[in-house]
């Protein structure tokens, strides 16, 4: 008699799985194995008792004895022989469907990691990161993308793992790695370096704007609008290295992270100085999707970072 492994089963037939217990697949899996029921307990870690009980609920279920007894022994019925490996495989599917792997092989570990970062991260902290993984994970493939409108739906559906930023959003697990504060740069010779810059005449200058994602507001208008006062975005661009090229040949002015600014002042000819209003640091967020908080890779990757920002 041939029985139809669960796998095979039409999808609308498989409804009559709902009302199995996975523990009686199990139990049955063991006393078909043992042929003994005092053999199959132990292998299960149930009691005797219990897995008599397990092998009434069986033949209750398959309406079979499963199990006769020949003299001494007890011996398969023609349905529980056929039945024996495709249950066997079932249970060995189940369980390692549910497997969790426990310890973390870095210099096997095999996959694609795909990260997508702002410019700011992709230099101060994905490149150590790409050292890192290297050196501790050789075989892991690092792909680094730009931070942008659809990084939040690639961390839902699970094609990117992980995101530097300094957005939020709801759904994200969050941790912040690092607080930068903001400095204004400009070419240098500048007109409007010689005298103070007040946050009147900060508004009235062309201003150029690193927004990944496109957006025409940042924290430097957030700032005005306290003050009563707009500036001027006449430029938008989705890159440091672009904003910075961009001031060093022109009147613009740019409202960027110090490290950034620091990084690039000498060769581009930049003058660097405070911001005339109060601006609260950047944060530097990284983000992951909480259905991947489990996985010990990643959280081998995160806790990396998180050393690297603070160091």
């Amino acid at each position: 008699m041939h029985v139809v492994h669960p796998l095979e089963m039409p999808l609308t037939d498989r409804s009559a799985l709902a009302g199995i217990d996975a523990n009686l697949l199990v139990a049955l899996d063991a006393l078909l194995a043992e042929k003994n029921v005092g053999r199959a307990a132990r292998r299960v870690g149930l009691s005797p008792s219990a897995m008599s009980h397990a092998l009434a609920r069986a033949r209750e279920l398959l309406d079979d004895p499963i199990l006769v007894r020949a003299g001494t022994t007890m011996v398969a019925t023609p349905r529980a022989r056929d039945m024996q490996p495709l249950l066997s495989d079932a249970v060995s599917l189940f369980a390692k469907a549910l497997e969790r792997k426990s310890r973390l092989d870095l210099l096997n570990e095999r996959r694609t990691l795909r990260i997508a970062a702002v410019d700011f991260a992709q230099i101060h902290l994905l490149q150590s990161l790409a050292i890192c993984l290297r050196k501790e994970a050789p075989l892991v493939t690092l792909v680094i993308v730009p931070f942008g409108a659809t990084t939040f739906d690639e961390l839902k559906s699970g094609v990117t793992s992980l995101a530097f930023a300094a957005n939020r959003a709801a759904g994200m697990a969050t941790q912040t790695l690092a607080e930068e504060p903001f400095v204004c740069v400009a070419r240098s010779g500048h007109p409007a370096l010689n005298k103070r810059l007040t946050a009147k005449r900060f508004a009235a200058l062309d201003h150029v704007m690193i927004a990944p994602r496109g957006q025409m507001a940042g924290a430097s208008d957030a700032a005005l609008k306290r003050y009563g006062l707009r500036r001027r975005v006449a430029l938008v661009v989705p890159t440091f290295l672009a904003a910075a090229l961009a001031v060093a040949e022109s009147e613009l002015i740019l409202t960027c992270a110090e490290r950034s600014a620091r990084q690039c002042a000498g060769w581009l000819s930049l003058s660097i100085f405070p911001p005339p209003i109060k601006l609260p640091p950047a944060a530097l967020t990284m983000f992951w999707h909480p259905q991947t908080e489990a996985d010990p890779f990643l959280a081998y990757v995160r806790g990396r970072a998180v050393e690297l920002a603070a160091g």
